[in-house]
């Protein structure tokens, strides 16, 4: 099975160091300072908990011709960068097409540019930091799931062999993975969570540590979320999946959760260190689901508190 990883950031670099080591075939495509480290060295991964090194070698591409032709394509953008590759990937003659980013206000824009039967969807449960060449990497795994999973879709959220080929390979390397019915749900449910933490975080200076805290913040954070998930039972949109119903918990409940996730390396890894790298990102997030908000005339003073800090 031939994979391209469209992007060589912390994320990209993770699918294709552990696809590799699975034995599939893996390109990367990267480009500058980037393209030139993956050449040399290729994929270099340290395993934020136990501190191993990991490498494999890569193909790596600086473009994505027309014709080239690859399995699957998973693209491992930030969204601000999505629309600049969209004439590239239309013009390819892969069949599927696999968006790992970031989205809260649909996919019928990339739907219109790469053909709604080569759309799929995903999110990944990892995250890390790279620095000269390392990434440094956490994905998850056991208790975290509970949390955030690794997770594929189809465009109109039918099950579909190449949706549980795709699972399967991520699993086989040892990304634990699922699928999910309503991937636009899901999304939506996690930029509501996400913006409301990192925004707690650019409060205590992207500090995981610091932010585990105070009590106060991590109230902030509950109630940030809850009124997130306000905003989109509003809406009409369930929140996804639906073993995030713990959020259910009194705002002191969720505090101590809180408190407990961002005492860890992977709070710091996967969370704090990702809002360093990607404050413009968080910036669309935010705006995009400040839209959400607006379309459902929930009020939202904790969001709205917690928005001063981005």
């Amino acid at each position: 099975m031939k994979f391209l990883i469209y992007g060589a950031g912390v994320i990209g670099s993770i699918f294709a160091g552990r696809l590799g080591e699975a034995g599939f075939d893996v390109t990367v495509l990267a480009r500058g300072k980037r393209y030139d480290e993956l050449k040399e060295k290729g994929v270099l991964l340290r395993d934020a908990y136990s501190g191993k090194r990991e490498s494999r070698p890569v193909r790596v591409i600086d473009r994505l011709e027309d014709d080239d032709r690859y399995d699957y394509v998973l693209v491992a953008l930030q969204k601000t960068q999505v629309d600049a590759v969209l004439p590239v990937l239309c013009r390819n003659k892969s069949p599927n097409i696999v968006f790992v980013v970031n989205n809260c206000l649909g996919y019928d824009g990339w739907a219109a540019a790469v053909g709604a039967k080569r759309l799929m969807l995903g999110f990944p449960s990892a995250g890390g930091e790279r620095r000269d060449g390392v990434v440094t990497y956490f994905i998850g795994r056991g208790l975290i799931r509970f949390f955030q999973t690794t997770t594929f879709a189809e465009y109109r959220g039918e099950k579909s062999e190449r949706l549980k080929t795709l699972a399967s390979a991520f699993n086989k390397a040892g990304i634990p993975s699922v699928t999910a019915a309503d991937m636009d749900a899901w999304q939506k449910t996690h930029v509501a969570i996400v913006t409301a933490v990192g925004n707690a975080l650019y409060k205590h200076g992207s500090d995981n540590y610091g932010l585990a805290k105070s009590r106060e913040d991590l109230m902030l954070t509950a109630g940030g979320i809850k009124e997130g998930f306000r905003v989109l039972k509003r809406l009409g949109i369930a929140v996804t999946p639906g073993k995030l119903r713990y959020f259910k918990l009194p705002d002191r409940l969720l505090a101590f959760l809180f408190r407990f996730i961002m005492n860890t390396k992977m709070a710091e890894t996967a969370m704090a260190k990702h809002t360093i790298a990607a404050r413009e990102e968080m910036r669309v997030l935010q705006a995009d689901f400040d839209k959400l908000i607006e379309r459902s005339g929930v009020r939202t003073p904790c969001i709205d508190q917690l928005k001063r800090y981005l």
